[in-house]
């Protein structure tokens, strides 16, 4: 899965994806994207891990991508390359800036972060209306010509809501389309279908009060949007790297943090996508995997190997928190949580598979 990160000059965006990425960053401004792909911490496969001992314990990865900052003063061309960095990302990161810092002024037009957010949003809806209003033409330009097919009177009905939508100031993934109607619009590629996540980068004195200048105003917006929100700070992150395990439990327990931001972040990633982890097992490895949520038994052994759907017999599940609170799998199957399922049970987070397969 892709996040494209996005923002305006001077919010952090950058420093943002170099913590997710692991890579420090150099200061330098670059006009062209950069790409990282990052392990997805998660406690769970540590557990399990710790428990079986295997040769090798293999994380989930997420790839992130640093779009260059979006500065609404560029010319038409320059935002117009930007723009094509968006087309090939699952999901859009919004890095809003609330933090102060009299020496980093607030980027042009963005001294609040719901004005940051209004920015972003209104040049990807401006974007989007050209492209539906471009597509309706022709739409009716060849109902001229010749009779429509069933096909295209559905396209054009559902670019008439969308259109209806984006005029309003709204993106369109508020609509909640379904599987088909995503499928009729892929060809339009519309970047405000794309999930949204916000990420409001606060300063220490603004973690600690849990509270920043028009707080209400964006969180209110990122719900009348469908968008994600989280709060994270970029400077405490950065400081968190730099401290020893010991140290850095120590100083996120003075903030009242259970886990570090970036930690957060990707499972904010996950929840809002639609995505879940589950965990294969042995001794030889523990490893995590990523799956839309809905997705049967079957494809989700496809997932392990080609070969295990191809020869699905049954999947044997266990429960991650049944698992650990037991300790092991005879005494799961001696309190009757061990199930053997079929092909179309849906796989849920957190449980540990096994696949019984004829091949």
């Amino acid at each position: 899965m892709k996040i494209g990160i996005l923002g305006l000059p001077l919010t952090g965006k950058t420093t943002i994806f170099s913590l997710l990425s692991g890579i420090l960053y150099d200061g330098s401004f670059k006009m062209e994207v950069e790409e990282r792909t990052t392990w997805v911490r998660d406690d769970r496969l540590d557990t399990l891990a710790r428990i079986y001992e295997p040769e090798r314990t293999v994380y989930t990865t997420l790839v992130f991508i640093d779009i260059p900052s979006f500065d609404p003063a560029m010319d038409k061309k320059d935002k117009g390359k930007i723009l094509q960095m968006i087309q090939n990302v699952d999901a859009l990161l919004f890095v809003i800036r609330a933090f102060e810092n009299e020496q980093v002024p607030f980027p042009s037009g963005g001294k609040t972060p719901s004005a940051q957010l209004e920015t972003l949003r209104t040049e990807l809806i401006i974007r989007d209306l050209e492209v539906a209003e471009n597509r309706l033409e022709r739409l009716v330009l060849q109902r001229r010509k010749k009779k429509p097919t069933p096909e295209d009177e559905k396209e054009e009905i559902l670019l008439g809501q969308i259109h209806k939508e984006l005029d309003g100031g709204n993106f369109t993934s508020r609509c909640q389309l379904h599987e088909d109607e995503r499928r009729l619009l892929g060809s339009m590629a519309f970047f405000t279908l794309k999930p949204v996540i916000v990420g409001i980068n606060v300063d220490e004195r603004q973690m600690n009060q849990d509270d920043f200048p028009g707080k209400d105003a964006i969180l209110d917006e990122c719900h009348k949007q469908n968008f994600a929100s989280m709060i994270i700070s970029g400077k405490i992150e950065s400081e968190l790297v730099e401290l020893s395990d010991d140290e850095k439990k120590e100083f996120m327990e003075e903030l009242g943090i259970e886990k570090p931001g970036i930690e957060r972040l990707t499972q904010v990633v996950y929840d809002h996508v639609g995505y879940l982890s589950f965990f294969t097992v042995g001794k030889d490895e523990v490893r995590a995997w990523t799956i839309e949520r809905g997705t049967s038994m079957k494809r989700a052994a496809g997932k392990i190997h080609t070969d295990l759907e191809k020869g699905f017999i049954r999947a044997e599940v266990m429960k991650y928190d049944d698992f650990v609170r037991l300790g092991s799998e005879e005494k799961l199957k001696q309190a009757g949580l061990w199930k053997l399922v079929g092909k179309d049970e849906v796989v849920e987070d957190g449980d540990i598979l096994t696949i019984r397969h004829s091949l």
